[in-house]
């Protein structure tokens, strides 16, 4: 939902019938909304203490996107995370969402997002917002 940089190759993609991988779809754990501006992360053992979109001035403006999320997870009854999961799943059969986790829980949670079905209508609503919406550099990359 950060990272959109690689869509314009999609229509290629789909000609040549080739699979797209996304690769921490949540952002490292930031679309979850577990974190806010004063999660703090370990220099020695947690790479996300050097990630754009862990500090206090990115959380404050990428709070319109948290705060979208939890409105469509709350009517969808789903968290954030599962949203962020199933609007990859639905916008293309061919995109695989590859999320991480080292928690029971979350694992979970995340396979509880195969059983959201966005529609067309609803997955161009989400990339319109999303289009609309300003937000802060990404680890890995953004536009």
């Amino acid at each position: 939902m950060m990272a959109r940089h690689y869509e314009p190759l999609f229509p290629v993609l789909e000609e040549l019938n080739i699979g797209f991988v996304a690769f921490s779809p949540m952002v490292n754990g930031f679309l979850t909304g577990k974190y806010d501006k004063n999660s703090k992360f370990d220099y020695k053992c947690d790479y996300r203490a050097i990630m754009p979109q862990f500090t206090a001035k990115s959380m404050e403006k990428n709070q319109p996107l948290l705060d979208f999320l939890h409105e469509t997870a709350e009517v969808r009854n789903a968290t954030p995370a599962q949203i962020s999961l199933a609007w990859m799943i639905c916008k293309k059969p061919w995109i695989v969402p590859i999320p991480g986790t080292r928690k029971l829980h979350r694992l979970t949670e995340n396979a509880g997002a195969a059983d959201i079905e966005l529609t067309p209508e609803e997955v161009r609503e989400l990339d319109d917002a999303l289009a609309n919406m300003e937000m802060s550099a990404v680890f890995g990359g953004s536009k």
